[in-house]
């Protein structure tokens, strides 16, 4: 059984150090440092003789991760062999050490005691020459696993280790997708030590200086903005005692009617090709969302950021292809393992029906959300030819019941010749209710054309015959295809 001292060699300056590190760095041995590309681990390494670092693995890893492993072996190996080794480590221990946190993972196992010995992290020379408050609210991410920022944020944010303008030119590219490219950004080498030097640019320009070393911080201020937390507020507001009356009478049912005007009023902002629109009704279908998940918040079922986890948990489970080791190279893979996942779902699922479908949803998107599910199971037409059949059968049928004035079944044969038309419809790969839009404003367009015409003469729409009507609704047509 063995013993590591883990020794923190704060940010740089060597009167930063701790008693308890300065005496134990002076006495200790064995005595091993990460790297001496550090002033206080070169400071104390040449008061000593007999010391070791592991700079020479950044040589042979292929990665950072592979160094980290290498060292935590040669640590493991010695603490056995040695019986109490001392280690030490840039800044604070606990702040940005991959070796220690591997080494707290492994130790417990192999029954080695770990010693920790605080040492003034990176940070806290950063905050002070930047002049920032820690509970102002602060932000620390890595450079090299920038990756895990998703938004820009509204705390101050500090991003550590960026080694050389390779990293710094990576963290631009990253952070110039979730702020403006002339956005302020503040370089920081050397916190904390005679050596500091501060460089204030633009986001843009990030990477066009020699700043960049191991000891170099980046920062961004706040940015203001209002993001999904301000929305969730904002509704939680309206909902409470001192809110919005209507907000606060609200039900999951009473919403239903806006959910599925939003829904529409977005696909007409996409068919207008209307960025500006499209914006605000995606913003207005996103507060029926989170108006939902407020509701049931308030009924203890469940809340937003569920509603989240839920559906990326979905998006990595039905796309091992992107994030797995399945295989899909074309859309049509895609979409035999899609299916294969649903069916897989619904087989675990024993509530689930094969053919079951949200009662909820309009009788048109119903009726073709209903036949795709039959089709999945394998019934289906063989070739478009049967659905064709089918629909003429169906208008048939109607045009009997149309002769025979019976209104019960003239609203049964409608409704059958109606649910063959959508089935024509998803065995050509078009969705119905998108056909269907498209056809009425292609009718208002022309309607509205006719009703035109009939204001330029002065005279009522009823004193035309259905001929003279009939006559300008072709030059609507007409002309649409002109201008088309």
């Amino acid at each position: 059984m063995g013993k590591i001292i883990i020794i923190g060699l704060g940010p740089g300056n060597p009167a930063h150090l701790t008693r308890e590190a300065h005496n134990q760095l002076v006495k200790g041995h064995p005595l091993y440092f990460r790297t001496l590309e550090h002033p206080s681990a070169r400071y104390y390494a040449a008061k000593k003789r007999k010391i070791k670092s592991f700079d020479f693995l950044y040589d042979r890893g292929t990665d950072f991760e592979q160094v980290y492993r290498m060292i935590t072996s040669c640590l493991v190996k010695a603490a056995l062999r040695y019986g109490t080794i001392y280690y030490a480590v840039p800044g604070h221990p606990s702040v940005g050490e991959a070796t220690v946190e591997r080494l707290r993972r492994i130790c417990p196992r192999l029954r080695i005691k770990l010693q920790v010995m605080e040492g003034i992290s990176f940070l806290d020379p950063v905050l002070k020459s930047l002049k920032i408050d820690l509970l102002d609210g602060v932000t620390v991410h890595d450079a090299l696993v920038l990756d895990r920022l998703k938004e820009p944020c509204s705390n101050h944010l500090i991003i550590a280790q960026v080694y050389n303008r390779v990293l710094a030119s990576r963290a631009k590219l990253k952070l110039m997708e979730l702020y403006p490219e002339d956005y302020p950004v503040v370089a920081v080498r050397l916190a904390g030590t005679q050596r500091e030097k501060i460089w204030e640019t633009r986001l843009y320009n990030l990477d066009r200086k020699e700043v960049f070393n191991h000891y170099t911080t980046i920062y961004l201020p706040p940015l203001q903005y209002h993001g999904i937390g301000d929305l969730i507020a904002i509704m939680a507001r309206l909902r409470s005692e001192n809110g919005c009356p209507w907000d606060k009478n609200q039900t999951h049912y009473s919403l239903r009617q806006y959910l599925i005007e939003e829904a529409y009023e977005v696909l007409a902002a996409l068919d207008r090709e209307d960025d500006d629109a499209l914006q605000e009704e995606l913003g207005d279908l996103l507060l029926q969302v989170v108006f939902h998940s407020q509701i049931a918040r308030e009924e203890n079922r469940f809340n937003f950021y569920q509603v989240i986890d839920s559906i990326v948990a979905k998006l990595i489970r039905r796309h091992p292809h992107v994030f797995s080791k399945d295989k899909a190279d074309d859309a049509a893979q895609v979409k035999v393992l899609w299916e294969q996942i649903k069916s897989d779902e619904r087989s675990k699922d024993k509530s689930a029906s094969a053919i079951s479908i949200d009662h909820a949803l309009p009788a048109l998107l119903k009726a073709y959300k209903l036949q795709k599910r039959a089709a999945d199971v394998g019934f289906d037409w063989p070739c478009i030819q049967g659905p064709l059949d089918k629909a003429r059968e169906e208008l048939t049928e109607l045009e009997e019941a149309v002769l025979d004035d019976n209104k019960t079944a003239i609203e049964e044969e409608l409704g059958d010749y109606l649910f063959s038309v959508v089935n024509i419809a998803r065995c050509l790969e078009v969705n119905p209710e998108l056909a269907l839009g498209k056809a009425i404003e292609k009718f208002i367009g022309r309607f509205e054309y006719v009703m035109h015409r009939v204001e330029q003469t002065d005279r009522p729409v009823s004193s035309f015959s259905l001929e003279e009507l009939d006559k300008w609704w072709e030059e609507a047509k007409k002309n649409r295809k002109i201008s088309n």
